[in-house]
């Protein structure tokens, strides 16, 4: 096991997950920044695991986002996963063909404090805006 497969593999531990070489891979995907679809991470994982399936990419998706991992969003349909935990907006940019998200940094503190006045305790917190990208100079990410 490499260096890296280890620093995922004790994050996992700390989260009560068990150690699989499939969870390992799958966080390796995105632990490498970016906003990636089930099969997006299968393909990659595929190249690494030539045996696992789909279907275990998803299991363990579900297990890593359920730890507290992983953050997902949807879109049209299409469920995107990422590990940037941090509150933030995921801006799909609809002016571009392959429908780029940007992350966008912004402060997400009253939207967090009114819904914890009206007695509501968040999880998790998922902003996705839809928006025509070409005039930002925020394009970095």
């Amino acid at each position: 096991m490499s260096l890296e497969e280890e620093r995922i593999a004790e994050l996992l531990r700390k989260h009560d997950l068990k150690a699989t070489p499939q969870r390992i891979a799958v966080m390796r995907v995105l632990l490498n920044g970016g906003h990636y679809t089930g099969e997006q991470i299968y393909n990659e994982v595929k190249k690494r695991e030539p045996s696992i399936s789909l279907s275990t990419v998803y299991n363990a998706l579900e297990a890593l986002e359920n730890s507290g991992l992983v953050r997902s969003f949807e879109f049209m349909g299409v469920t995107w996963y990422e590990a940037r935990l941090e509150p933030h907006v995921n801006v799909i940019c609809v002016d571009s063909p392959e429908r780029k998200i940007v992350d966008v940094d912004i402060n997400v503190s009253s939207i967090m404090e009114a819904l914890s006045s009206k007695g509501f305790v968040v999880k998790n917190l998922s902003l996705v805006a839809i928006a025509e990208c070409n005039k930002s100079n925020n394009l970095s990410s």
